[in-house]
């Protein structure tokens, strides 16, 4: 009789520690926009190239694992591409592996912005709304490193999908606040050296504007970062100092 009371109450335990975390969010589609919805393949056609990189940016699901650390020299040592010409040829695409690992990366905030509102990005449905669009973070590996022209300068993102999980709490930091938009995260980053955790992406819209890629500026002369992988979706921020 004990042993069947035990069970019954373990079974109990289990069956209530089941219905005490809510279901997390299904965040295939969302607003981005008074009238706009947009879905994670974005304005992209779906099954294609574009919607599968868009699906990277608009990942909103936990990391199964721990996040691994990653230094900012260590990203200049993945694929990064090579020139041919005038282009970059053999950059990552959607199924490099290296998209799919959750790491930690540090560095000190030069600057936060808002991305992609001037002309539309396809992952947010080319909204040219602020609040919807991407929350854009300079990071440098030292507050006096140099950072002239791009140089030593690298990416991390907010989406915002991971801005809804951060106002339900589900997603973490210490900034003393729920809302990670990019008015609260300007006030809160900037200045300040920052530990950053969430999935790596290389963004292939910034293939040609790298130094790592491109050193000698010969394609567009337009290079602006050193290098096109990113932390993005940044899903948690520790601020170290």
């Amino acid at each position: 009789m004990r042993r069947i009371i035990l069970s019954a109450l373990a079974t109990l335990i289990f069956i209530l520690a089941g219905t005490a975390q809510p279901a997390w969010p299904d965040l295939t589609t969302i607003k981005v926009g008074v009238n706009q919805t947009c879905t994670v393949d974005g304005a992209a056609a779906p099954g294609s190239e574009k919607a599968k990189l868009n699906r990277l940016k608009n990942r909103f699901r936990l990391p199964n694992g721990t996040a691994t650390p990653i230094t900012l020299n260590q990203l200049l040592t993945l694929n990064q591409g090579h020139i041919q010409g005038q282009h970059i040829i053999g950059f990552p695409d959607s199924s490099d592996a290296n998209n799919q690992r959750a790491v930690t990366l540090e560095g000190y905030v030069l600057r936060v912005s808002t991305g992609g509102c001037s002309a539309g990005e396809s992952c947010n449905c080319k909204t040219l709304e602020t609040p919807f669009c991407d929350t854009h973070i300079d990071v440098i590996p030292m507050k006096n490193t140099n950072h002239t022209d791009g140089r030593n300068v690298y990416v991390v993102e907010i989406t915002q999908r991971i801005r809804i999980l951060a106002k339900q709490g589900l997603v973490s930091s210490n900034l003393g606040s729920n809302t990670w938009s990019t008015g609260v995260l300007k006030s809160k980053l900037e200045g300040h050296r920052v530990r950053f955790s969430g999935f790596l992406y290389f963004d292939t819209d910034h293939s040609t504007e790298a130094w790592v890629s491109d050193p000698d500026d010969i394609i567009g002369g337009d290079n602006w970062r050193q290098t096109a992988w990113e932390v993005h979706p940044v899903m948690r921020i520790q601020v170290l100092n």
